[in-house]
C-alpha cells in the first residue's frame, strides 16, 4: 500500500487503469518527465503493481493483478469520480 501513497505512482496506476501504455503515453497523459516516470514505473514494477513487456525499443506497462486494479478503481471513484 506504499506504492499507493505516493501521488505520482497513484496518478500512473489511475491512468492505466484496465489498459496497457507505453512510457510515452503515460508521459504525454500525465505530464510527467522521463526521469521521474521512470522511477515510479520502476518501483510499481519493483512491488509487484505493474508489469511490463517489451516491444523493440516500446516498454509497456499494465496493471498486475486483478486486485490492484480494483484497489486503484475504489480509489479513482472515491477521490476522482468515475473512470
Amino acid at each position: 500500500m506504499r506504492s499507493l501513497s505516493h501521488p505520482q505512482r497513484l496518478l500512473v496506476l489511475c491512468a492505466l487503469g484496465g489498459e496497457e501504455k507505453s512510457v510515452a503515453q503515460l508521459r504525454m497523459e500525465l505530464g510527467i518527465d522521463q526521469v521521474p516516470m521512470s522511477q515510479q514505473l520502476m518501483r510499481l514494477r519493483s512491488d509487484g503493481l505493474v508489469d511490463s513487456r517489451r516491444v523493440g525499443t516500446t516498454v509497456y506497462y499494465r496493471i498486475a493483478r486483478s486486485e490492484v486494479l480494483t484497489v486503484v478503481e475504489a480509489l479513482h471513484k472515491a477521490f476522482c469520480g468515475p473512470m
